[in-house]
């Protein structure tokens, strides 16, 4: 990938608004008090994988609240089932980024009571929060929620909020509106200490400002933390960044060419998934006898 083509991450937009930022704290807050409550494994994963099961079950409706009190009006079994309907549609969807989110949606499968009624309570607590005013219509692109989230539920006391794991709003969109002053489509954005995605959220609002449309370039980044890499793919679909998105779960400094191994294992990826494709339509399971 030619330098001249890439927007690297680290150079100065328009403020963003703070009531997003404010609202995505109080959230994670909430979150990690009730995901702590009683005791029990701190599985970071699973908070992270509800909050984002959330966030991606509202970008379906427009219907905030009656979604939100259907899903509190569930039981811990029922909301499971719910859950894995969104991840199912992510799957025919998007695979790519389900492989990805990999680390935050293991517990889908096989979980025992205690487990459910804690990922009940966390789904409550984020929907209390007023996490579907958050993270659906274009309020979702003002603020990055699983960063906050994954930092709170990562730091020592629940009523703080780590902040390695994001990058404040107004300081992402410092450091890429000058810099994306003269992008253009086709070009490329890297981050290689990309988080959650908080530099690719500024810059595609800039990028909005400038009217063009975040899917018209490349997005390249990564990061060592798996679960930082699953939360910013999740990310990419609330931002709608497109499909030209490249993670890198590594560390960058020891791999120098992890954009085009990236790049590589997505494009391979999809050749597997579409020839599974090819062999379960070949198979007709829906007609096999039983």
């Amino acid at each position: 990938m030619e330098d001249a083509m890439n927007h690297r991450a680290g150079a100065a937009g328009p403020g963003n608004p703070i009531n997003a930022e404010c609202h995505a704290l109080k959230i994670a807050v909430e979150v990690a008090q009730a995901w702590h409550k009683g005791g029990g494994p701190d599985r970071p994963e699973v908070p992270l994988g509800v909050v984002a099961t959330l966030a991606l079950a509202s970008l379906a409706t427009h219907r905030k609240a009656e979604v939100a009190e259907w899903v509190r009006g569930r039981s811990a079994a029922e909301f499971l089932g719910f859950a894995r309907w969104v991840w199912r549609a992510v799957l025919v969807q998007r695979p790519d980024v389900l492989r990805l989110a990999a680390p935050i949606v293991g517990w889908l499968d096989g979980t025992d009571e205690q487990l459910a009624d804690r990922i009940k309570r966390t789904a409550d607590a984020a929907l209390a929060a007023g996490q579907l005013e958050l993270t659906s219509g274009d309020r979702r692109f003002d603020a990055d929620l699983l960063g906050p989230v994954l930092g709170a539920l990562r730091s020592p006391a629940a009523t703080k909020v780590d902040a390695q794991m994001y990058t404040p709003g107004d300081v992402a969109l410092a450091l890429t509106s000058v810099m994306l002053g003269d992008v253009k489509p086709g070009q490329a954005f890297v981050d290689d200490t990309i988080g959650t995605g908080g530099l690719f959220r500024a810059a595609a609002q800039v990028i909005r400002h400038r009217g063009l449309a975040p899917a018209a370039i490349a997005w390249y980044g990564a990061d060592v933390d798996e679960l930082a890499i699953a939360a910013a793919a999740v990310n990419s679909v609330i931002w709608q960044l497109g499909p030209n998105v490249i993670l890198y779960v590594g560390d960058p400094l020891a791999e120098p060419d992890w954009s085009a191994a990236a790049a590589q294992q997505k494009v391979q990826f999809h050749r597997e998934v579409h020839a599974l494709r090819g062999v379960l339509a070949a198979l007709d399971l829906e007609n096999t006898p039983r």
